[in-house]
């Protein structure tokens, strides 16, 4: 396990950075947003655009892609399903077991296991899950929060989206790669994207570890639902891994790995955007679920990688 956390290491002290700071205030609200928007709009696709890139096409893949967009619809019907034995009387409830936090967590902590050389099959592995998260649980959530979406203005949303242009113009540029050849405009181009790239980790982490915020009103309901989303993902992640990544489809094992990290983050932070935001029960439940659920998955992903 130290071997493991050893890699991850810079990353969590990231991570402890920004919740120091967090506690003495350094920055305001306003520069913290700023500090995502800048995550959000360069740094991040910049990242995207690397990883999808040096993505590996290949048809059988296709069929990974389409069983982890299943497999967050299935976590989000069992999640209503499971409300009710729980006692979790929040309908963010099932939300928050549909689709997880990659962007904006898990291609972080997978760098600093498995370095850059494995980001695109992280990528592919990815890619059902974005899927799912824009075009069905933000439909969704804007549904709940009775706003009236026509599904050409999620579309708009969808591709406008610089996260989801990046990752279009990445798979374009993988396919066009072999056809291509190497000048020194393009290597240029290739290393303001790199250096535009790398500041996705640290910025990530501090901001993750500043916005990290634990409240006891409430802490047993999150609890719960942190409980239920993990057991269904361990559970879905061993199935698709063994019946699929190892059996089917004979895939590299980094994929797996791939896997392990994306199946244990947490849900995806884009639902406290959406949600209804002058329903502070509900906000307070999703914020206190996020930050906790943030901790233990980066526990759970170390201890997953020392052993699985």
């Amino acid at each position: 396990m130290i071997d493991t956390l050893l890699p991850v290491l810079p990353v969590l002290l990231l991570f402890l950075v920004g919740f120091s700071l967090q506690k003495i205030s350094f920055f305001s609200s306003s520069s913290i947003a700023d500090m995502k928007k800048l995550v959000s709009n360069l740094a991040l696709p910049a990242l995207m655009i690397q990883a999808f890139s040096s993505i590996e096409i290949e048809a059988k893949y296709l069929l990974l892609v389409i069983l982890i967009f299943l497999t967050c619809g299935l976590m989000v019907i069992l999640g209503k399903i499971l409300a009710k034995p729980f006692k979790v009387k929040s309908p963010y409830f099932a939300f928050m077991m549909g689709g997880f936090e990659m962007g904006m967590f898990g291609y972080a902590l997978f760098l600093g296991l498995y370095g850059q050389q494995h980001i695109g099959k992280l990528a592919l592995v990815d890619l059902g899950q974005v899927l799912f998260v824009f075009f069905i649980l933000m439909a969704l959530l804007i549904k709940e929060r009775g706003d009236v979406s026509h599904p050409s203005a999620l579309l708009k949303q969808f591709i406008t989206s610089p996260v989801i242009l990046a990752i279009f113009s990445g798979l374009i540029i993988s396919l066009l790669k072999p056809h291509v050849h190497p000048t020194p405009l393009l290597a240029s181009l290739g290393e303001f994207i790199d250096m535009l790239s790398r500041l996705t980790v640290p910025l990530i982490a501090i901001t993750i570890g500043y916005g990290i915020h634990f409240q006891k009103e409430g802490l047993k309901d999150s609890l719960k639902t942190i409980l239920v989303r993990k057991g269904l993902a361990i559970v879905l992640l061993l199935l698709l891994n063994e019946l699929v990544v190892v059996r089917w489809l004979g895939m590299h094992p980094m994929y797996r790995y791939g896997m392990m990290v994306m199946f244990l983050t947490p849900p995806p932070y884009v639902i406290s955007i959406f949600m209804k935001q002058d329903d502070k029960r509900n906000m307070d439940y999703v914020a206190n679920t996020l930050s906790l659920d943030t901790v233990i998955s980066v526990l759970l992903i170390i201890v997953f990688a020392s052993f699985y």
